[in-house]
């Protein structure tokens, strides 16, 4: 269990109130309430369709018409996880910047199909992003508004999945999570909060010496981590 007098967080300045992004506290029937398709439908198929009704470029109908036949049913979507999800973080193009939010919001859609079989997908979604953000966009602060707003989703949709494995979650979103910009480092820890509230001490611990040993290895990186390690930390002694 972390203490108060633990040899890098003496190091780190770490503040000791934080404001946070809405994340509700939830307890393990509250997955029975969270947000369902319409009957008979996807989550993508249904953010499709909403997406449809915005946009008359042709580039996009091609993209609807080709796309929608197979997002019908889960069992469909399944079935093709990996051609949709292709298709989608390809489109994560800074030339296609009109198109950034309408992919980010269906990205963030699949995952609440798939859910658990999402996750295998995080590392390409990181590492498209973070290419994003390189080629520019971390100067447009819309771009990375838009960027997070679909992040944000995708932890609080997988969020029952993702607390059983924080070891997991945290060595696949190293490059992200240590991305040298303080808007981007902010948001990547407000976004994480979503699953660490509802974590086990056990896992907590783990992330915790995970976050030490990402920074033993690289003491540069102790700047960004004292946010999520401070968010750690704060939850292990609610436990």
């Amino acid at each position: 269990m972390a203490t108060p007098n633990d040899s890098w967080s003496r190091n780190v300045s770490m503040p000791l109130r934080r404001i946070r992004l809405p994340c509700p506290r939830v307890n393990y029937f509250s997955i029975l309430m969270m947000p369902r398709p319409s009957q008979g439908s996807t989550f993508l198929k249904d953010c499709l369709l909403e997406l449809r009704e915005q946009n008359t470029a042709a580039d996009f109908v091609s993209f609807y018409e080709e796309m929608l036949p197979g997002v019908k049913t889960v069992k469909l979507i399944e079935l093709q996880k990996d051609f949709i999800f292709s298709k989608l973080v390809s489109g994560l193009q800074l030339e296609a910047r009109i198109s950034l939010e309408p992919i980010l919001r269906l990205i963030a859609a699949l995952s609440g199909d798939l859910k658990e079989d999402f996750i295998p997908f995080i590392p390409r979604i990181v590492n498209s992003l973070v290419i994003l953000l390189k080629n520019g966009g971390q100067k447009d602060p819309e771009i990375i508004e838009q960027i997070f707003t679909s992040w944000s989703k995708i932890m609080e949709t997988l969020r029952f999945y993702l607390k059983l494995d924080i070891e997991g979650i945290l060595r696949d979103t190293l490059e992200l999570r240590y991305y040298p910009n303080d808007s981007i480092n902010e948001k990547m820890s407000k976004s994480m909060s979503c699953f660490l509230r509802i974590s086990h001490a056990s896992q907590l611990e783990k992330g915790r010496k995970m976050i030490l040993s990402e920074v033993a290895e690289q003491p540069e990186r102790a700047a960004r981590a004292g946010l999520l390690y401070y968010d750690i930390f704060v939850f292990q002694q609610k436990r």
